[in-house]
């Protein structure tokens, strides 16, 4: 019986090896990334482009980051347990609804870049929603995802947010 349950459990852990390592590596890249921005000592020798935002808007921009990181850290929990629906539960509010309790100024405040990597990101996190909502497989959400942080990947390399 023992052989039986061992070699159940070695199939079980062979079949989500590259599924585990993948979202494993996700999680690491968010981390590093988080690490890398967070670091003030990093900021004085920044290259960035700095956006300048008043206090409210640039507090809109944080919270949605800290939603994003969230919402993915949620999705990559729920595909890892196979669980489509709550990818897509997790994934919505990232998409363009979020963007309806905006800032009447955040547009105008930020540079045409800032714009053009962040409104694609809202609508990803749409498509891989309703994607997840029609049947996608694990590794087609993996692999949309993937592509959406190329974004987040850019724009963090490229700006910096500061209050006015």
């Amino acid at each position: 019986m023992s052989n039986v349950l061992n070699s159940v459990h070695e199939d079980i852990y062979m079949k989500n090896t590259s599924l585990n390592l993948s979202l494993n590596n996700m999680a690491l890249g968010i981390a590093v990334v988080l690490a890398v921005f967070a670091n003030g000592a990093w900021a004085e020798k920044d290259s960035r482009e700095t956006i300048i935002l008043d206090d409210e808007s640039r507090a809109f921009v944080v919270q949605e980051m800290q939603q994003f990181v969230s919402g993915l850290q949620q999705a990559l929990s729920a595909l890892s347990q196979d669980d489509i629906k709550s990818v897509a539960a997790a994934l919505r509010p990232l998409g363009m609804q979020g963007m309806s309790s905006a800032p009447p100024n955040l547009m105008s405040s930020v540079p045409d870049g800032f714009r053009q990597i962040g409104m694609p990101i809202h609508m990803a996190f749409d498509k891989i929603a309703d994607a997840a909502e029609t049947g996608a497989t694990t590794k087609e959400i993996l692999t949309s995802l993937g592509a959406a942080m190329n974004r987040c990947v850019a724009c963090h390399a490229a700006y910096r947010i500061v209050s006015r």
